[in-house]
């Protein structure tokens, strides 16, 4: 008999959900025998999530995938607005060029580790919920407490360590580079028109798989079919 979706509490089921898209997320990557630099895992794990992964229709994969980005360009329009506050705060001032280039990428600089290390994770937390109760998903198809807390940490490691590195480079960056560089001048000019790019561009990279896959699995089922005739014959 199948479990309740709400027999395990709030906080372990919300944990077990998000294991369960981001273990989708990532047997997408190993699929294509690649990995994400700072995401690695041992042949072990990638099959633990393997196995997750395949509990997921492909659907609501991409219903996750969607919900997160729209959550995570809300917050990040929310960690903007509460760094602008700050600044004023602060005294500070939002007038295009009445802050130092040294506050400006002071801004930046907090903006991207708060996004990375908190923005990302609570996006993809309020992702899993929303799709956890609209798919009702029981129990019987979420990792158990276990595998739950061991990719859980894991993937809060991995998060944490980007920021830090994150952090440590910007530190770099702004001791070393002058703030006339050229270098500075053109970040300011890419990384606003890049960033959608990169959305779209990582969207159809995932598209792509799923289709590849869908094509592969389309073209070998015949050739079962036929070895199977085969033997009975």
């Amino acid at each position: 008999m199948s479990q309740s979706i709400t027999s395990r509490s709030a906080l372990e089921r919300l944990l077990a959900l998000m294991v369960r898209y981001w273990a989708c997320n990532m047997t997408v990557v190993h699929d294509q025998g690649q990995n994400w630099p700072g995401f690695g895992y041992t042949e072990e794990e990638k099959g633990t999530l393997r196995a997750i992964a395949r509990k997921a229709g492909s659907f609501e994969f991409f219903a996750w995938i969607g919900l997160v980005a729209v959550f995570f360009m809300a917050m990040i329009g929310g960690i903007v607005a509460a760094i602008a506050y700050l600044s004023l705060a602060l005294g500070g001032n939002l007038n295009p060029g009445a802050e130092s280039d040294t506050i400006f990428y002071l801004q930046i600089s907090c903006g991207m580790v708060v996004c990375v290390s908190i923005g990302f994770p609570l996006a993809m937390l309020a992702a899993s919920w929303l799709l956890g109760r609209l798919f009702a998903v029981t129990d019987v198809d979420l990792p158990d407490r276990a595998t739950t807390v061991h990719f859980f940490g894991k993937l809060v490691f991995q998060i944490t360590r980007i920021a830090i590195i994150v952090s440590l480079g910007g530190l770099v960056l702004w001791l070393l580079v002058p703030v006339d560089s050229k270098f500075w001048t053109l970040s300011k000019l890419v990384v606003p028109l890049l960033s959608p790019a990169i959305l779209v561009l990582t969207a159809a990279y995932y598209v792509t798989v799923r289709l590849r896959r869908r094509a592969l699995a389309a073209s070998s089922a015949p050739e079962a079919v036929a070895g199977t005739s085969q033997k009975s014959g």
